[in-house]
């Protein structure tokens, strides 16, 4: 006891130069860990919609109940019969429930007012397209419609994320690549990677059929 008493300042002496000895090389190892640069990589696409729905919306009122029926019916019959004239198959073709509003006010000018909805699901998204510029012949027919909206999807993004993703990690690479020789060192592997989110919008207001996929990838690169 009174030997390791007498020789304890020569073992604080090697404690401490071991401890120096590993902190010398865990921070040199952290330093390694910690070049690195963070860039971001773009991808753009410019891809067709594959799908169409097109809804086609009319408004009936009446006071009686008889000819409010008769009235939808004849309308749904018309619309039908105008996009299947114009191509399009009855599997296609959906009408909604109808969506009927009884107003009991004694001075309203309809008892019975509806709300009525037929729609297509298509992937004939050109004539979709078309055919929705061509409804003024349903007014010519007795239809008058409150809404005439599509709106074009596209539904296959997985066809196009592999390649869109390669081109982003690229371009962060080259990016990288960029600042490492500015910086007198080389670029090595990801560190660390953020895919980032597909966005998709419409390509322009005047062709909404086309969208444009756009994706940022956020990348950490490892620098020599």
């Amino acid at each position: 006891m009174e030997k390791l008493k007498n020789n304890w300042p020569l073992l604080l002496s090697v404690a401490l130069v071991i401890f120096s000895i590993a902190f010398f090389f865990a921070a040199g190892n952290f330093s390694k860990q910690g070049s690195y640069v963070e860039v971001k990589g773009l991808s753009e696409k410019i891809i067709k919609s594959d799908t169409a729905i097109w809804s086609l919306s009319f408004d009936i009122k009446s006071n009686d109940v008889d000819s409010l029926y008769s009235d939808i019916e004849k309308n749904i019959v018309t619309i039908k019969k105008f996009l299947t004239d114009k191509g399009f198959e009855a599997s296609e073709i959906n009408v909604a429930p109808v969506n009927i509003y009884q107003d009991t006010y004694k001075d309203s000018a309809f008892r019975y007012n509806s709300t009525n909805q037929v729609s297509v699901y298509t992937k004939k998204v050109d004539l979709a397209k078309s055919a929705s510029n061509e409804t003024l012949l349903l007014v010519k027919n007795g239809v008058v419609l409150s809404q005439n909206h599509i709106s074009f999807e596209f539904s296959d993004l997985n066809s196009v994320k592999p390649e869109m993703l390669a081109e982003a990690i690229k371009n962060a690479r080259d990016t990288a690549s960029q600042f490492a020789k500015n910086a007198g060192t080389t670029v090595g592997g990801v560190n660390r990677g953020n895919q980032g989110v597909f966005d998709i919008v419409e390509k322009d207001p005047g062709s909404p059929e086309y969208k444009k996929i756009r994706l940022v990838s956020t990348l950490r690169f490892l620098l020599n």
